[in-house]
């Protein structure tokens, strides 16, 4: 499964972090989530799940759910 992130979305509610504070987290500046852990455990991927349902920002975009062999997550930024 791969997990992309948006970050240019980011509302900085903190929610993914406290779903999965080992993979996400905030940057000091302004919140926006950060990805800690590009390559999680499959161990985390309840919590990853749960960290994408739980943001009210819509953020997170999931790509080859099936796919539960490997867990990755990657950052998109939009140019605008």
């Amino acid at each position: 499964m791969r997990v992309i992130v948006s970050t240019d979305k980011c509302i900085a509610s903190g929610a993914c972090l406290l779903a999965c504070p080992q993979v996400f987290g905030q940057r000091d500046e302004d919140g926006v989530v950060r990805i800690v852990n590009e390559h999680p455990s499959l161990d985390l991927l309840n919590r990853v799940r749960q960290a994408v349902e739980l943001c009210p920002a819509l953020v997170f975009r999931i790509e080859d759910a099936e796919q539960t062999a490997k867990l990755t997550i990657v950052e998109e930024t939009c140019a605008s």
